[in-house]
């Protein structure tokens, strides 16, 4: 048997887990209430702050309608907050709310768990090093 080249276990491995990621979202074994989209966008607030549609479009790779859109769902669930931003009264920023916040710690807490116990029998080593590889291949998708 032949050792495989290890561009294509990447290849192959990451799209897999990417089709497994989707079918759990979308599955009656979703983790937490909140769906994917939201989830970031509210982590995005929590972590970094007010934020701008455009700065969030273009944080998230996406086109400033559909993070629009995104936006209205969550501010409709009063999960974030328009505000004016303070440098200019005409540009609105997005904040997360009181009630954003605790959802968010909830569905995050329960995403947490369950990749504890994925990972229950791996190293702190490896889980270590596997962010730190998780965070190099996200940063190369921006590059």
């Amino acid at each position: 048997m032949s050792k495989q080249d290890p561009i294509e276990l990447i290849e192959y491995e990451l799209t897999t887990f990417i089709r497994r990621a989707v079918y759990l979202d979308n599955s009656d074994r979703k983790i937490g209430n909140l769906e994917r989209a939201s989830y970031l966008l509210l982590r995005q607030l929590d972590e970094f702050g007010p934020a701008r549609v455009k700065e969030l479009a273009e944080s998230f790779k996406l086109d400033i309608s559909t993070l629009s859109r995104q936006a209205a769902a969550l501010e409709a669930k009063e999960l974030i907050q328009r505000l004016s931003d303070p440098s200019d009264g005409r540009v609105s920023l997005f904040t997360i709310t009181k009630l954003g916040r605790q959802r968010l710690k909830a569905d995050k807490k329960m995403r947490l768990d369950r990749y504890e116990r994925m990972l229950d029998d791996w190293s702190g080593d490896e889980k270590e090093m596997f962010g730190r590889l998780l965070l190099r291949l996200n940063e190369a998708f921006i590059d």
